[in-house]
């Protein structure tokens, strides 16, 4: 019976040496966990408050882009619009120069027939000058 004494003082020693140990062991353990799960909370909170802002900035670029390209829209209309205006000046001018150019026509027959040499911008400067 006494080696069954011992080897149950053995056990019994052994157990609350365990137990002693599991409680050190849980009180270093549970507190790191504990601080662990607050700074991943932490860290969760940044990253949704990082997240929300950046679906604000997100929101707002959108309605920039948007805003941008509806003016592009209409600087293409203003663009094309001026693009018709001009060719329409330019054939304008390419008439009034040919019915000038037609205008000159008998013009120039008539000064060909009376053989009246035009004046140069010389001899006109001299006649003005005397």
């Amino acid at each position: 019976m006494n080696m069954t004494g011992t080897g149950i003082t053995g056990t019994r020693q052994q157990v609350e040496r365990w137990i002693e140990e599991s409680q050190y062991l849980l009180g270093r353990v549970i507190p790191s966990v504990f601080d662990d799960n607050q700074r991943l909370r932490e860290r969760a909170t940044a990253a949704d408050a990082e997240c929300d802002r950046m679906r604000d900035e997100i929101a707002t670029l959108r309605r920039e882009v948007h805003e941008l390209q509806s003016e592009l829209t209409g600087l293409r209309g203003q663009h094309d619009q001026l693009k018709g205006q001009q060719s329409a000046v330019a054939e304008s001018l390419s008439r009034a120069v040919q019915h000038m150019n037609e205008l000159m026509h008998p013009i120039n027959e008539m000064v060909a027939r009376l053989q009246v040499v035009p004046p140069t911008v010389e001899s006109t400067y001299q006649s003005a000058r005397e």
